[in-house]
């Protein structure tokens, strides 16, 4: 039997870990914790929005969709998002979650405003229109265990491993003339094949490197 599964509850798409107890990951767009992040000030206050400079009618590209909350906040501060995840599986857990969002009343104008891609961003990139802003959140090595992510961020990082690429799909977006590249990382983490970033907006535990101006 495999250790991951696939399986359709009665609210939604699910992924399953067989050998935990962990309850099964879905993504919902609708969930109370997501909608209370959505709802305290729009999200604009977030890092994240500073970061990408976020705007109504700004393009947007998240190469790392993961599980589409980020993409969703700027889509909610009136981005178009265009998502692109390599995971196969997670895509569709994520097709699933933008269709029952389609159908919610408060969640149908910023679904969208979406527009999700199968595949790897480094490839995709190269052939799209150049954006306003591109967005890199890698998953993050396995943290000690006293900061260990919890949940589903827990299920997601087992399923899909580390992005041991990460520093080439960064220069991939810088390449791509895009006037804004962010990219999400661990506080004090660093990378010697990525140039310095032009600024940093640090938080508790993660930072956002952004890099202005396009390839230098």
């Amino acid at each position: 039997m495999s250790r991951y599964r696939l399986e359709r509850s009665a609210t939604g798409l699910r992924l399953a870990d067989g050998f935990s107890r962990q309850h099964p990951l879905e993504i919902d767009f609708g969930a109370p914790s997501f909608a209370h992040r959505l709802e305290r000030g729009g999200g604009r206050r977030e890092q994240l929005a500073r970061a990408a400079s976020a705007r109504p009618g700004q393009r947007l590209i998240d190469c790392t969709a993961g599980l589409g909350r980020d993409g969703f906040l700027m889509a909610s501060l009136g981005c178009e998002v265009t998502m692109i995840e390599r995971s196969t599986v997670v895509a569709q857990l994520l097709f699933d979650a933008l269709l029952r969002a389609k159908s919610h009343p408060e969640l149908a104008e910023t679904a969208q405003r979406i527009t999700l891609l199968t595949g790897d961003a480094r490839c995709i990139l190269p052939a799209l229109p150049v954006p306003d802003v591109i967005i890199v959140d890698p998953m993050f090595p396995a943290r000690r265990k006293r900061a260990m992510v919890k949940g589903e961020m827990q299920l997601l990082q087992r399923f899909l491993g580390t992005d041991e690429d990460a520093a080439v799909l960064v220069q991939t977006a810088i390449n791509t003339g895009c006037p804004r590249v962010v990219l999400k990382r661990p506080l004090h983490s660093g990378d010697d094949r990525l140039p310095p970033p032009s600024y940093s907006l640090r938080g508790t535990a993660v930072r956002y490197d952004v890099y202005v101006g396009g390839p230098g």
